[in-house]
């Protein structure tokens, strides 16, 4: 393997296994918090492999999808969709998994207090630039006190709100980070993921694992998929009584109303595949 001392960044490296697979995959990730152990196990089945992808910036992200001469190619990372749709029609077949909305604001705000106190090794230098207001923001916020969390989210500034509200619509219809979403890009995000090979929610893991399992073709157990965790699920119960949190997420509130009607009315006929 030859990697770029300062970055990490793969540059090459000969196969792992003795059969690479041929196909071009990119897994959307939604959360904050990387699927670290589900990209290894993919990943060492493709002849080229990069993780977390947003951390090396959008030129970096275009030259991966720009590797022509190779078949074998797996990309995960926490991207703008829209700026690399047009590889969803030259062979790249898209993969995500979706969360609840208020299960990913509790992630979300748990992480942010995180960094105020130490240093989180999967965010890039960007990342920690747009979400250093927000980790100050959410410091000394106690995740055990509704009213806390209230206080919190309403005297949020632009800076704090812009990586909270309805990120999954924003993934999903914005082309730059600071772009705000509206309830009419709640259509966009659906059409865009209505391109996707597979999509899945965490909520039915097993359903999630079958599909990539029969595009892939490597047996289930190859995918390890994080838990849910009941301390944010806490959090995540409280959030639901909060307007103020109902307000910040309402587009992802709809997205995932919309695609879950959607999935349940195709998994009858779909039972190991959530197609488009």
């Amino acid at each position: 393997m030859i990697h770029d001392a300062k970055s990490g960044l793969l540059i090459y490296r000969r196969p792992q296994v003795s059969n690479t697979i041929p196909l071009k995959i990119l897994r959307l990730e939604t959360q904050l918090l990387p699927m670290v152990k589900f990209d290894y196990h993919c990943g060492r089945h493709f002849q080229y492999e990069i993780s977390s992808v947003e951390r090396f910036g959008h030129e970096t992200t275009l030259q991966a999808f720009h590797l022509n001469a190779i078949q074998s190619i797996y990309i995960s990372g926490r991207l703008l969709m829209r700026n690399y749709e047009e590889f969803l029609d030259k062979g790249f077949k898209a993969i995500v998994l979706l969360t609840d909305p208020y299960y990913e604001l509790a992630l979300r705000i748990f992480l942010l207090k995180r960094m105020a106190k130490t240093q989180i090794s999967f965010f890039g230098d960007r990342d920690k630039i747009i979400l250093a207001p927000a980790a100050e923001h959410f410091a000394e916020v106690s995740l055990e006190n509704e009213a806390s969390l209230k206080a919190a989210l309403k005297k949020a500034p632009q800076s704090v709100r812009n990586v909270l509200v309805s990120p999954v619509t924003r993934q999903l219809a914005t082309t730059i980070p600071e772009q705000t979403v509206t309830r009419s890009d709640v259509a966009t995000a659906i059409d865009l993921l209505s391109r996707f090979a597979v999509a899945g929610f965490d909520t039915d893991s097993l359903y999630f694992q079958q599909a990539v399992s029969e595009l892939i073709g490597i047996s289930v157990g190859d995918f390890p998929l994080p838990p849910r965790h009941s301390t944010l699920e806490d959090v995540a119960a409280r959030l639901r009584s909060l307007h103020i949190a109902e307000l910040m997420l309402e587009e992802d509130l709809i997205f995932d109303h919309y695609v879950r009607q959607a999935m349940k009315t195709a998994a009858p006929e779909l039972p190991e595949t959530i197609a488009s």
